[in-house]
């Protein structure tokens, strides 16, 4: 069998059998070293890496970690890497993965002077959506739907914006500031624009 012929650097002209794996010196110092990553780059790919992680299933060591968690309903670190029989780092990982994926809760907590990860089981709520017939051929169905916002039907939204001064703008709006009051009291919100209307044009 024929002997593989060597091959000359054409920067150091020293000769190798695999030229390809020869990192020539004089070659970076002539060429400079490759260029890094810009900051913007490298910030963009660490958040596709976090996409990718929120939109990945869980693995197997990941899945035993949470149902430890669900059982538990809530455990400090320490605890969790002795019942998980995980390595500090690994779990860390895990832990930010299933954060991430919104499946628990995890916080810093001072215990007997050391910093410790406090985990929490994320319950699920049960919410009940109350059922709500809306007759459409009914001229305020919009304003029943939404539950009395006075946006929705207000005459003056053409007028609305944040560079007016008067009441025409959101953030000093008296009647959706009325309907936020009336709103967290649990009271039905009632006002009558055409009375306004034809108020402020008397104005």
């Amino acid at each position: 069998m024929a002997k593989k012929k060597k091959e000359t650097c054409p920067y150091c002209g020293k000769s190798f059998a695999y030229l390809s794996r020869h990192k020539c010196k004089i070659k970076e110092h002539v060429e400079g070293p490759l260029e890094e990553k810009s900051e913007i780059e490298r910030r963009i790919e660490r958040i596709e890496e976090k996409k990718r992680e929120f939109n990945r299933t869980l693995r197997k060591d990941e899945k035993f970690v949470l149902n430890i968690i669900n059982r538990e309903k809530d455990i400090l670190f320490d605890r969790l890497m002795e019942l998980s029989n995980k390595k500090r780092s690994d779990l860390e990982e895990t832990l930010e993965t299933l954060v991430l994926q919104s499946k628990i809760k995890m916080k810093r907590e001072l215990i007997e002077a050391s910093w410790t990860k406090h985990v929490y089981a994320l319950e699920e709520i049960e919410v009940k959506v109350k059922d709500i017939r809306i007759n459409k051929e009914r001229k305020n169905f919009i304003w029943n739907m939404f539950s009395k916002q006075p946006c929705f039907i207000c005459p003056f939204r053409d007028k609305c914006n944040e560079t007016n001064l008067d009441q025409f703008n959101p953030q000093h709006c008296p009647w959706l500031t009325e309907w936020i009051e009336i709103a967290i009291k649990g009271e039905d919100y009632i006002i009558n624009f055409d009375e306004i209307e034809a108020r402020l044009q008397n104005v």
